[in-house]
């Protein structure tokens, strides 16, 4: 019996002069500490990143839609056709890489501004509805021109909220409402 707790003890104080020895090393500290402090860090980094590019997008979309926006108001030739629209839109629109393939552009008229309809319509799976019109804008009549574009997020981080589509993209949209003003000729017969 007095041999056991020989062994125990000796045991026990070896334990002790090696957990001593443990405390008294400082090596790799930084690195475990930076391993519970690193991975919140990037993770803010990111999300601040992706914020500020989802933002970007916002405005630059919304700009981009209500300078072309401003064409067909005042009747400006040149912006007849959706791919001219595109091209214009996609013109002023930074940071969208392939925008002509994604830009989704409406242009619809309306009988007053009360009519106006301005939700989007998704598909069964979520998705966007590609079933656009654009129509022409003929003088003083009452228009919106929609834009979307399906931006892909680079960090999708769950449970940021930044994904607004069910595959965790963010739909960026641009809208202007306008009466488009009266031609030039019918203000000349009208006097």
């Amino acid at each position: 019996m007095n041999l056991a707790k020989k062994y125990i003890n000796r045991n026990f104080i070896r334990s002790i002069k090696l957990a001593q020895k443990f405390k008294k090393n400082v090596e790799g500290v930084v690195a475990v500490e930076f391993a519970f402090v690193g991975v919140p860090f990037f993770l803010l980094i990111f999300g601040i990143l992706e914020i500020s590019l989802v933002f970007m997008a916002e405005i630059n979309l919304a700009h981009a839609t209500a300078d072309t926006a401003r064409k067909l108001r005042t009747n400006q030739a040149g912006i007849d056709t959706i791919d001219k629209f595109k091209a214009d839109i996609c013109s002023k629109v930074v940071f969208v890489p392939n925008c002509l393939s994604k830009v989704k552009v409406e242009v619809k008229t309306y009988p007053d501004f009360a009519s106006i309809d301005t939700t989007y319509d998704l598909n069964d799976d979520g998705s966007l509805n590609d079933n656009f019109l654009f129509e022409s804008v003929p003088p003083g009549s009452i228009a919106t021109v929609r834009t979307f574009i399906e931006w892909e997020l680079f960090a999708k981080i769950p449970d940021l909220g930044l994904g607004n589509l069910p595959n965790n993209n963010r739909l960026v949209q641009g809208f202007s409402a306008f009466r488009s003003e009266p031609s030039l000729n019918a203000n000349v017969n009208a006097n």
